[in-house]
């Protein structure tokens, strides 16, 4: 299958905002301003339907960087599809970054189906049964 491919703006949040409900993201849900008003996503879609995004963090390491917040649309039933246009995005996320000058990126994952994905696009295991803490400011 072939998808298109574009950076996510600031009219995709309310969608984005329904599949993280979906999934049951819940309070986990990054807000507006965490997604840096949306400018360094990427939304996979075919034809006018959006089908999932991803972003991507710089840090203050120029050649470091995170992919997150992966999620796709609960709508888009072909698993085939969902699966393709997952490692499709995070393909073109680590491209983005690396055309940003990075030279390693990181995630955080529970899913297992998602760290499949990474797998297929070569990213390799860091750590197990490590526990991602977070605190809001």
């Amino acid at each position: 299958m072939i998808f298109d491919l574009r950076l996510t703006t600031i009219e995709d949040y309310a969608e984005l905002c329904d599949w993280w409900d979906f999934w049951r993201w819940g309070n986990s849900k990054p807000s507006i301003d965490l997604l840096d008003n949306l400018k360094y996503g990427l939304m996979v879609s075919s034809g006018s339907e959006n089908i999932c995004a991803g972003f991507v963090y710089f840090t203050n390491a120029a050649s470091y960087g995170l992919i997150e917040y992966i999620v796709s649309n609960p709508k888009i039933k072909d698993k085939k599809v969902r699966n393709q246009s997952q490692i499709y995005l995070i393909s073109c996320l680590k491209e983005f970054g690396k055309k940003n000058g990075m030279k390693v990126v990181i995630s955080y994952l529970v899913n297992d189906n998602l760290k499949n994905k990474y797998l297929e696009t070569g990213f390799v295991v860091g750590d197990k049964n490590t526990t991602a803490m977070i605190c809001k400011l």
